[in-house]
């Protein structure tokens, strides 16, 4: 309760600064106060990240002025920043997979590895400057500073939990300086608000009861059982759309709109329609820089559908190397490939389509796939002891 009522404290502070700052100076705190929100973090990553940051913005530079060679420095570039998120969030997994199995290196303690840790917000880090790297060679960026590249990198509201916003969104924003807008002010502290209320008193309460149940199924009735897996689908997304609530909330008190991360996804009737509305911005920057470059373009019915699978388990082994997130890449993988599958047979065969595309079955539709997501979260939430109890019981 402290720490909510010191950020609060510290929030309100901000704002009211903020907003009495002349129009040239706020963009400038505004990232002063980000870079002095993450230091709480840690000061040497925050001072690693400015150096990221700031090597990608010359590379841009260099990208934009030669025409021979900035296929080589785009390349160059992204082998930095995925380098550095590989190393990072995968080689305590890897190396101490590899001393389990029983390999040993003398000069190098095991201990070592298991203490790494990613620094706080660095996927989200260099996935924007992934993003920005790629539009600059694209030439689709505006005309920018790097202090604009800096505020849109390290904005404390989307540096914990995203979402990852485009630069062709944020940076007019950041030239434009709108005046204040009570309406802003309004919506915001509404979206913190109900953010909130989703993260601390609805997701934070529901979790030890769906846990409690789901860590011992046995001593349950196989309808409590079922019942906690669609309760853990419930807390997963208060959780997560609580955080990006506050997120949108926050940078609209700073007259800032970044995109929305959730829209509705339970009540999507296909789990395409699910994943083109959950965690969206993540979504799509997979979909934008992996999918798209590797198999999307004019690609074959048999590259896409290995493309859609692949890509979901990138985008599940993003979350964790481990292999119940694996197995949940190859889950959700699947069923998109299933039913890009039936989206061709549908194309074949009307009658087939005339019966699905009854508005009548929506709900079913809706239940179904909200079904096939629910069951995933166990994947997400346990391992692989705890998934298999679970399994056991349900079937």
């Amino acid at each position: 309760m402290a720490k909510i009522l010191y950020i609060i404290i510290s929030l309100s502070l901000g704002v009211l600064v903020y907003w009495f700052l002349p129009k040239r100076s706020r963009s400038i705190f505004l990232l002063a106060a980000s870079l002095f929100f993450m230091s709480f973090f840690s000061i040497k990553y925050t001072l690693y990240f400015l150096l990221i940051a700031l090597s990608i913005y010359f590379t841009g530079i260099f990208i934009q002025k030669e025409d021979k060679n900035k296929i080589l420095f785009l390349k160059l570039a992204l082998f930095f920043l995925i380098g550095n998120l590989c190393v990072f969030k995968y080689i305590d997994s890897l190396l101490n997979a590899i001393f389990r199995i029983g390999f040993q290196f003398p000069v190098i303690p095991e201990t070592t590895f298991s203490k790494i840790a990613i620094p706080m917000g660095m996927s989200y880090i260099i996935f924007r400057l992934i993003h920005y790297v790629v539009e600059i060679y694209r030439k689709t960026l505006p005309t920018h500073t790097f202090w604009d590249l800096a505020l849109f990198v390290f904005f404390f509201p989307t540096f914990l939990a995203g979402p990852v916003d485009r630069f062709q969104r944020f940076q007019p924003q950041i030239a434009e300086q709108n005046s204040f807008d009570s309406s802003d002010m309004n919506y915001g502290l509404f979206r913190i608000v109900s953010g909130m209320i989703k993260k601390f008193i609805i997701a934070d309460h529901l979790k030890p009861l769906v846990i409690s149940v789901l860590s011992s199924p046995q001593e349950s009735l196989w309808a409590i059982v079922v019942l906690a897996i669609y309760g853990l689908a419930i807390q997963i997304y208060m959780d997560f759309s609580g955080y990006t609530d506050m997120a949108v909330g926050v940078a609209r008190l700073f007259g800032y709109k970044i995109m929305e991360n959730f829209n509705y996804p339970y009540f999507k009737k296909n789990i395409a329609l699910f994943w083109r509305n959950w965690h969206i911005s993540v979504y799509s920057f997979i979909r934008d820089y992996f999918f798209f470059p590797f198999f999307g373009y004019r690609a074959s019915r048999k590259k896409i559908y290995i493309g859609i699978f692949i890509t979901m388990i990138v985008f599940m082994l993003w979350h964790e190397a481990s292999l119940p997130f694996l197995f949940l890449g190859i889950y959700h993988g699947s069923g998109l490939v299933l039913w890009q599958g039936f989206q061709e047979l549908k194309g074949k065969h009307a009658s087939i389509k005339k019966m699905v595309d009854n508005k009548y079955l929506d709900p079913l539709l809706n239940f179904l796939t909200f079904s096939f997501v629910s069951f995933s979260f166990i994947f997400f939430s346990f391992d692989m002891n705890a998934i298999k109890a679970i399994l056991l019981r349900i079937f």
